[in-house]
């Protein structure tokens, strides 16, 4: 009786550690078939990043934007011939300063401030026409209405004496960026004749293409 008992408890013995490799296989396998699944899960629910493409603008788009820089820019070299040399104006008897703070400007294109207001507002973006009327270098105002309510000329404006950069041979490229925005690189000459790059944003407001800065 005690032999057959031994050879019994042998076979059970046996029988477990079967049943035991048995259970480590199947748990492993599981847990490669949850890693695996995972991984194509992440690999399928990750989002693609779009490709980034370059603007396209068409024809009409880079005409529209060249004629208003063909437009804009012999403005602009005028504008800022205005706000850094100054207009022709009336000086006041014996070298007086003005009381009213500002000399009659001399001018056949400005009736008075409304005039060259208009003329500055429809070369530039809003915010800087408004600057450039009112404070454009930190000095303050440029012009104004001279008691007789023509142009005037501010009293303290100072010229600038120097050559700066020459627009006689300007020449300017345009690179629309949006349907609402153009980057313009503008080449002046300086001194020595050579050649300096200018760049200018024009932004297409109400309608109309409109420079975002002067440039000089």
């Amino acid at each position: 009786m005690a032999t057959k008992k031994k050879k019994k408890n042998g076979i059970n013995i046996a029988s477990l550690i079967i049943t035991i490799l048995a259970v480590a296989l199947a748990i492993g396998a599981i847990i490669f078939l949850l890693k695996t699944t995972g991984s194509d899960d992440e690999a399928e629910t990750t989002p693609t990043r779009p490709a980034v493409t370059e603007f396209m603008a068409t024809q009409e788009l880079v005409d529209a934007t060249q004629q208003a820089a063909y437009d804009l820019l012999p403005k602009n070299y005028k504008v800022f011939q205005y706000l850094t040399r100054g207009m022709t104006h009336e000086d006041e008897p014996y070298g007086n300063l003005p009381e009213d703070g500002f000399y009659t400007c001399v001018s056949d294109e400005f009736d008075n401030f409304d005039d060259f207001s208009d003329y500055i507002k429809g070369i530039y973006t809003e915010e800087t026409a408004e600057k450039l009327l009112s404070d454009p270098f930190g000095n303050g105002s440029v012009y104004g209405v001279d008691d007789t309510g023509a142009l005037g000329l501010s009293s303290e404006f100072v010229p600038n004496e120097e050559e700066g950069l020459s627009w006689a041979d300007v020449h300017f490229l345009c690179t629309p960026l949006s349907e609402t925005e153009c980057n313009v690189k503008v080449t002046l000459k300086d001194s020595s004749d050579n050649d300096v790059d200018k760049e200018v944003m024009l932004v297409l407001e109400n309608g109309e293409w409109k420079l975002a800065e002067l440039v000089g």
